[in-house]
């Protein structure tokens, strides 16, 4: 076990808890854990995961600047409006495709899984900044998945976290949904 794996496995459950909570405190501990996940996913040479780690990043700094400018506003939980899913559902599947043919050219490792899976964390991302109930569904899965690609790896602290994260978008969809209905 690294020292950066540790703080990335602290701060990932920090920042995750946070979301759930739906507390601003999430985006400072989702970009630390994203600095230090980056550096061990290069390491390991899961290319894919340590780009999106790049665009954690830049999705946690407009995650924090939107949930900022909405403190004073109504910045209520919603489900994702139906005029979104077709679109988001193309926009995955052909960023799967490119990431597949980048990841390959790179000569990363697991690059069907790696590919697929980044494209789809950047989705839930998306819909996680505009506080979309779904999105916790598809960190269910995602996250899941995640837990078998860190296992292939040998990589078991991130398999832990990411088996932690599971349990935890299990509990942020319950949360959100129950918190939805009682409004």
């Amino acid at each position: 076990m690294s020292v950066l794996g540790i703080i990335a496995l602290i701060t990932g459950v920090l920042g995750v808890l946070f979301t759930i909570m739906q507390r601003i405190w999430c985006w400072p501990f989702a970009l630390l854990s994203v600095i230090t996940s980056s550096i061990e996913f290069y390491k390991q040479h899961l290319f894919g995961d340590m780009c999106l780690q790049g665009f954690y990043f830049v999705a946690g700094v407009y995650g924090w600047w939107y949930w900022s400018e909405n403190l004073k506003k109504e910045f209520k939980v919603t489900n994702t409006p139906m005029n979104r899913w077709l679109v988001m559902l193309l926009a995955t599947l052909a960023q799967a495709v490119l990431y597949y043919f980048l990841l390959k050219k790179f000569k990363g490792d697991q690059v069907i899984f790696d590919s697929i899976l980044t494209a789809c964390s950047i989705t839930a991302t998306y819909m996680m900044t505009k506080k979309w109930i779904e999105n916790w569904a598809f960190w269910v899965l995602i996250d899941g998945a995640y837990v078998i690609l860190y296992g292939i790896k040998q990589m078991p602290l991130f398999a832990i976290l990411y088996f932690v994260f599971t349990a935890m978008a299990a509990y942020g969809f319950y949360s959100w949904r129950t918190q939805r209905s009682l409004k």
